[in-house]
Parts: structure tokens; sequence; C-alpha cells
């Protein structure tokens, strides 16, 4: 059997007081929380706003920037280079023909040229490098002409790479075709500097 349970109140008795002081402490914290927020919040806002400014004032002239560069990416890639290097390598060229001193390599090939040989013909090609081809015509008295002209070349720092063309017996001595790259004095300094 069940006990009996009297209640002579005309409403029931609850104990809410914990319930409410929870409630109140709750909201008094959430309260402040949410006071706490707004106030760093709104010191975030006023300490920032000339940082801000500044970013925003970088962030636009960084974007002219970018727009300026496209700008000039566009140019270049319009330029034909290959035109160019052709012109440069064209105006090199007739530079170092102006440039070229004929007194120089004159001088140049009486110290190397032997007793019995006399050049009959020079054809100098000028390279954007500033060095210069030499094709020789040489008339020797002897077939050892050949041999002495290219030892001599050889021991000239000014003179490199002598290769014999042609040989040709004249019946009174030898004509020889000879090529010679020759480095003038004005491009020996130029590359040392």
């Amino acid at each position: 059997m069940k006990p009996i349970h009297l209640n002579l109140a005309s409403r029931p008795y609850e104990d809410k007081r914990l319930f409410i002081v929870t409630v109140v402490g709750t909201s008094i914290i959430v309260a402040a929380l949410l006071f706490a927020n707004i106030d760093t919040y709104l010191r975030y806002r006023v300490q920032t706003q000339t940082t801000r400014a500044k970013i925003e004032k970088l962030e636009m002239q960084a974007q002219t920037e970018r727009q300026r560069a496209e700008i000039v990416t566009q140019q270049v890639k319009k330029i034909d280079t290959a035109s160019l290097a052709k012109q440069t390598a064209f105006i090199n060229t007739q530079l170092a023909q102006r440039a070229f001193s004929w007194s120089e390599l004159l001088d140049r090939l009486e110290n190397v040229l032997a007793d019995d040989m006399r050049i009959t013909n020079i054809s100098p090609s000028f390279r954007p490098d500033g060095s210069v081809h030499l094709d020789l015509g040489l008339d020797a008295k002897t077939s050892a002409g050949l041999v002495q002209m290219l030892r001599r070349f050889n021991a000239d720092p000014q003179f490199s790479n002598p290769f014999p063309n042609v040989e040709t017996n004249t019946g009174g001595g030898y004509h020889i075709s000879l090529g010679v790259d020759f480095r003038p004095t004005m491009l020996k300094t130029a590359v040392q500097q």
C-alpha cells in the first residue's frame, strides 16, 4: 500500500531560490562579458583606424603598381628581340670596323712575317666580339715558308688559330692562302678591364 501524503497548500511548494540565483548570476556574467566584448571592439576600431587607413593606402598603391607592371610586361612582349639582336650585332660589327687600326695590324704582320715571305692580299672579317679573322694571301720563296709562318703566328699572342687553306707551287715559289685570328690591342685592354 502507498503512503498518503497530505498537502494542504493551495499551490504546491517549490524552492526556486537556487534556480533564480543561478539565472541572475549567469545573466550578470553574460552582461559583463558582453560589455567587455563591446568595449574591446570599440577600442580596436578606434586604435586601428590609422593603421587600417595606411593598409588601405598601401593596397591601392600595390594595385597601381601591379597595373603598371602589367602594362610594362605587355610592352616588353611587343619588342622584337631577334631584330634588335641582329641590329646590335650589325652596329657592333660596324663599330669594330671603324675602330680597327690598320697601322697596328700592318706593324704586327711586319714583325711576324718571315724574311722570304711577301703579303699579296689581306681580307679582314670583323666579329661581334671585336676580334678580326684575316684571310691572307702570301708568296714564299721556299716550301718551308708555310711551316715557318705557322710557327711565327703561334708565337705571337695577338694572333691565334692559324690554319692554311691552300699552298700552290707557282714555279718560282709558293703561294699560300692562310686564315688567322687577330686580337687588336684595344680589344685586349677592354677584356682585361
